[in-house]
């Protein structure tokens, strides 16, 4: 199939559904960021006229040259002092109310819909910073092909230059592997993913046991019932969790200073200040953590299950998908990352007197760990420091039975 006829398919995942659930929680956090075609179309609006509520307030602001570079945007509406869109009024659009959808910003009208350009074809995925796909709510993404090609469209309006480079494939550091090879791996890695009656913890083993078993060299990994956390595992945790769970916001560097500096004091300093696992106002250390059961209900498991089923199917862990990290080293940051919602769920919680996570615990990790991890720019030095510290298929196995 030709490269232009390949990229033109639009793929869509099984399982996942979507539909607005009108709860306002996705206009929250966030300076909402406009091209420079959304700031004229809006805020030529007298707001002021249309609701007293927006007499005598700066709505907008610009961007600042680093938090524009390499995107289109030029500016932002404002957080409200609430930390959410001034715009949301009574958990609804106050510009889609007196207008129509499409004089919202691009990247409202866009959201949660995400879409991946790879050789053979378009993988749409959805942002679960979502409540309705938090929640899977509504229909199948499958039965809204239509719909999504037309959103595909308004994607490729706004970022027209997207093309990921797929050209630079690695199953590991040094070893190159084609699209077609990756395409073969992702079959069986959705196939252990979707043993539904295994324990997570044991799908995601036979998942990094099986691409290491691609290297054609035994791994060092032992029994996981008797592998205790290492230091550096800690560290490596701690580090990760503060990039992804900040207490506080990180600043200028929300992408790859940040993450190169915390990953390259466990790398080469081979020290975190503060070991523990902080959330707003508490921290714990892992032995209190250890102690805490994670529910393993349904519900539970099956949002954690549609989680990494779509970053897997949405090549979005890995290669142009994120950092241009090699297979193994990208499968074993999602390990990372569940093992990080386990202790963000149970510090939360703990913090609120809580024996055991509840659902909504779990759904707070998720959104906020979703929203992190899209923003966070792993490239140049921080990859490569993800590859030294992320490749280890033991201590893959040691934070999955220790977290």
């Amino acid at each position: 199939m030709p490269v232009e006829e390949s990229t033109s398919v639009l793929h869509l995942p099984e399982g996942i559904n979507y539909e607005c659930t009108g709860c306002g929680k996705c206009c929250g956090g966030w300076s909402v960021p406009m091209t420079q075609e959304d700031y004229e179309r809006i805020s030529e609006v007298d707001w002021a006229k249309l609701s007293p509520r927006y007499e005598g307030r700066s709505l907008f602001r610009e961007l600042r040259p680093y938090e524009s570079e390499g995107t289109p945007y030029a500016y932002a509406i404002k957080e409200g002092d609430d930390g959410h869109c001034p715009f949301l009024v009574d958990n609804l659009c106050f510009i889609h109310s007196k207008f129509e959808a499409k004089t919202k910003p691009s990247i409202c009208q866009l959201f949660p819909y995400c879409f991946n350009e790879t050789p053979s074809g378009v993988y749409a995925t959805v942002s679960f910073v979502s409540m309705g796909v938090v929640n899977n709510s509504g229909k199948a993404l499958a039965e809204q092909r239509g719909y999504l090609e037309g959103k595909l469209e308004e994607f490729r309006t706004l970022f027209p230059d997207h093309h990921p480079n797929w050209s630079k494939l690695q199953l590991a550091v040094g070893k190159e592997i084609s699209w077609e090879q990756y395409l073969e791996l992702e079959t069986e890695i959705l196939r252990l993913w979707g043993e539904r009656k295994a324990p997570i913890e044991e799908r995601f083993s036979k998942i990094s046991d099986y691409l290491i078993s691609k290297l054609e060299r035994p791994s060092s990994a032992t029994n996981t019932g008797q592998l205790a956390l290492k230091p550096l595992d800690k560290h490596l945790l701690v580090a990760l969790h503060k990039i992804y769970f900040p207490v506080k916001k990180l600043g200028r560097g929300e992408g790859d200073f940040n993450t190169f500096r915390f990953l390259y004091q466990v790398a080469f300093q081979g020290v975190v200040p503060g070991l523990k696992i902080a959330v707003p106002g508490k921290s714990y250390d892992f032995e209190k953590l250890k102690g805490v059961s994670f529910p393993g209900d349904a519900d539970v498991e099956d949002l954690i299950y549609r989680y990494f089923y779509s970053r897997i199917f949405g090549k979005l862990y890995f290669g142009a998908g994120f950092g241009q990290l090699s297979v193994i080293t990208g499968f074993h940051h999602l390990v990372l990352l569940y093992a990080l919602l386990k202790l963000q769920s149970k510090a939360l919680a703990l913090s609120r007197g809580a024996k055991t996570p509840s659902y909504l615990d779990i759904v707070a990790a998720v959104r906020q760990m979703e929203k992190r991890v899209g923003e966070t720019n792993v490239g140049g030095y921080a990859a490569a420091v993800y590859e030294l510290l992320m490749f280890s298929p033991g201590r893959v196995k040691r934070v999955l039975a220790n977290c």
